[in-house]
């Protein structure tokens, strides 16, 4: 049937819309002032909104039953159900709802009940051979449900009653306070157009009980909603009128669902007029008040999955309100069931925009992080920002153990215990939380082993654990602390911490793959290096000796991981050239010719078009060809000079200078380190980039003390 009966159709964008166009055709319905103008209201109203080709009112009118009112969608070829079918159709209903087919159309049919009397049926159709889902069923008896009331509010005339005026006797329909089925009607119109723009149930609330006071007279007035554990019916809005109930607070008016008036007729999903509420065996008095005289009135809300809420009116006196209350309470209850779903579904609509749009920032962000340390350290900050909690924590997975790679929200005191924590995978909290997906909810006295590296944790506090890949794929885990005020994550912060995983999992597996990747091409590049050693033992073994200085001077300069990577692949390949040169020249003891010179300069362009043909070297390669270039322009094979030389070049020269100068050679001995730092220091500004040699400096001076120490 479309899309109003796939059974996938409940996605919250396209149930928000729905739900906001049923409200505007109910509403469209409750200002109709007759019978011809309802019947068409709810024949579009129900066609628009279940997205179907056509709607038939169906009714017996002198023992023949036949079609009142029809909608066809327009430009739609639609198969008309005769009258025959409709027929049919009509007299197979039972006291719910029937769908079945016809031909090549799937139908949907729902009884239309005035004052407990089958009065008419509501029929529709679309071209499919899929029956109606269950959510497409219970739309359907919200209209014809509202059908019901309204047709009953029309009267026997089927027109409304208009309001008495100027003293006169009220018209045929209305109570003997003077309020009209008109009154009802304009009140549900109203009310449809003041919780349009409610954007939280509590608000829908409150625009219910104002609009009540103007059909109902009442001294108290509650509207609940159950809790969403569905344990308890919370008041979101609540009304008092005189003084006996003014000092009612929300916390003393919460009841259980099965507890008291209000909990009962939740549970059993019955509208009730209660007359003395002292009399009722199940009653519960409010805490801190004394018993008096006062009279009920208690209207489920009923949604599409069940009931929601509750609306209470309260009154002093015994019985003081009338059926005709309780069915007016009923209809607006109705609504206001159908205003709440709307609400809720366009809360949970931005609530899941705003959740994807920050899982699209954060893998982002997070693919663009260079280790697991970093995308740690991003998740931490990112869920600290995006969820309300005590404290966050990700932990990283080695081997058979957990430990914290970054924490927010602990005490100095706290984050040195936590840190050098390491937890067993197979101890709580995280035993439970690796084999799953979920959410996995641990109360702070269930895990000792990390509620032990806390100063304190009061009395209600959880962890919320959510792995970062599950079973023999965990990487990590995610662990928030909550406090007893906030208690368990909301439906939305659990969407957003599962989001975050699969997120972090995503990151993390690339990275990982990148750096084995990283390691193996590596490897391939020392291999070629070490080519050399067939010619030159010292180029092979300054070759890799150099890589890890030159990877330290560039990181105290500030080089970007990129730039970085680089300039450690250049190191390590930087006279990779040296295999075009002749043998007797790599190895002559003394100093070497003009020609012998000249020769020698070719290798840096020989060993650029060595690594030429690999993509992944092609950062390393401008500075493979650039590394003995110098400073004042005096270097090869380009004579560049100054900032035209790439910085990692710059890097390479000063660390390949120092190693040379403190290595031992053919033709001469090893200078001493102090030696070798005043020569640096001299060429400075000349041959070397003054900013390398600084940084070059300080990192010897580090290795020194390290050493030292």
């Amino acid at each position: 049937m479309g899309v109003s009966v796939s059974p996938s159709s409940g996605r919250a964008g396209h149930a928000t819309n729905r739900a906001l166009v049923l409200t505007s055709h109910l509403a469209a319905m409750s200002a109709a002032r007759d019978r011809a103008s309802l019947a068409a209201a709810a024949c579009e109203g129900m066609g628009r909104t279940l997205e179907l080709d056509g709607v038939w009112m169906v009714c017996r009118r002198r023992g023949r039953v036949g079609a009142e009112s029809e909608w066809l969608r327009p430009h739609v070829r639609a198969q008309r159900l005769g009258g025959p079918r409709l027929a049919e159709i009509f007299d197979a209903l039972d006291t719910g709802a029937s769908v079945g087919t016809a031909g090549r159309q799937a139908t949907v049919a729902v009884p239309v009940d005035v004052k407990g009397e089958r009065a008419a049926a509501l029929v529709g159709s679309v071209r499919g051979d899929q029956q109606a889902s269950d959510e497409t069923v219970e739309m359907a008896r919200a209209f014809a449900v509202h059908l019901g009331a309204c047709l009953e509010m029309l009267g026997d005339n089927g027109t409304a009653a208009e309001p008495a005026r100027n003293g006169a006797e009220p018209r045929r329909g209305s109570t003997p306070a003077g309020r009209t089925e008109r009154d009802l009607l304009d009140v549900l119109h109203a009310l449809a157009a003041s919780v349009a723009a409610a954007r939280t149930e509590a608000a829908v609330g409150h625009a219910v009980l104002d609009q009540l006071r103007r059909l109902i007279t009442f001294d108290a007035a509650r509207f609940y909603l159950r809790s969403p554990d569905g344990k308890l019916l919370l008041p979101v809005a609540q009304r008092s009128m005189t003084a006996e109930y003014s000092g009612d607070s929300p916390e003393e008016l919460i009841v259980g669902v099965g507890e008291g008036i209000t909990g009962v007729a939740f549970a059993e999903l019955a509208a009730t007029r209660i007359d003395d509420a002292n009399a009722v065996p199940h009653a519960v008095d409010i805490p801190g008040t004394d018993p008096i005289d006062e009279s009920q009135l208690v209207a489920p809300m009923m949604a599409e999955g069940g009931p929601i809420g509750v609306i209470v009116l309260t009154r002093d006196g015994l019985a003081r309100f009338t059926d005709e209350d309780l069915h007016v309470l009923e209809v607006v209850a109705a609504q206001a069931a159908v205003s709440c779903e709307s609400v809720r579904l366009a809360g949970e609509q931005r609530e899941a925009a705003e959740v994807a749009e920050a899982l699209l920032e954060l893998g982002a962000a997070l693919s663009m992080q260079g280790s697991v340390e970093a995308i740690a350290r991003m998740l931490t900050l990112a869920i600290n920002r995006l969820i309300e909690c005590a404290g966050v924590s990700v932990w990283l997975r080695e081997g058979e153990e957990m430990r914290p790679a970054m924490l927010v929200g602990y005490t100095p005191q706290e984050q040195a215990r936590l840190t050098s924590a390491r937890i067993p995978v197979s101890a709580e909290p995280f035993a439970s939380a690796v084999k799953t997906k979920r959410i996995t909810l641990a109360p702070v006295d269930h895990t000792p082993l990390l509620a032990g590296c806390l100063d304190a944790a009061p009395a209600g506090s959880s962890f919320a654990i959510v792995a970062v890949g599950e079973r023999a794929a965990n990487r990590a885990a995610i662990v928030v602390q909550r406090g007893p005020r906030r208690g368990a994550p909301s439906y939305r912060d659990e969407q957003m911490l599962i989001g975050i995983a699969d997120q972090a999992l995503l990151a993390m597996t690339n990275r990982m793959l990148y750096d084995e990747l990283e390691t193996s091409f590596l490897s391939t590049v020392e291999a070629l290096g070490n080519a050399l050693d067939l010619k030159d033992q010292y180029t092979n073994d300054h070759a890799q000796a150099l890589v890890g200085l030159c990877t330290r001077v560039a990181e105290r300069l500030g080089m970007s991981a990129t730039a970085v990577r680089d300039v450690s692949f250049a190191a390590a390949l930087h006279d990779i050239g040296k295999i075009g040169i002749p043998l007797q020249i790599l190895n002559k003891p003394g100093r070497l010719t003009d020609e012998e010179f000249e020769l020698m300069k070719q290798h840096p362009e020989l060993g650029a078009r060595i690594i030429e043909p690999v993509p992944a070297l092609a950062g390393a390669r401008e500075l493979v060809l650039a590394c003995h270039e110098h400073w004042d322009g005096s270097g090869y094979p380009r004579r560049l000079q100054g900032e035209e030389i790439p910085e990692g070049a710059r890097v390479i020269l000063a660390c390949d200078a120092f190693h040379a100068m403190t290595s031992d050679r053919v033709y001469r001995n090893a200078m001493s380190l102090p030696d070798a730092i005043a020569e640096l220091r001299r060429c400075s500004g000349t041959q070397f980039d003054p900013q390398v040699i600084d940084s070059l400096v300080a990192v010897i001076a580090e290795s020194e003390f390290e050493t030292a120490a």
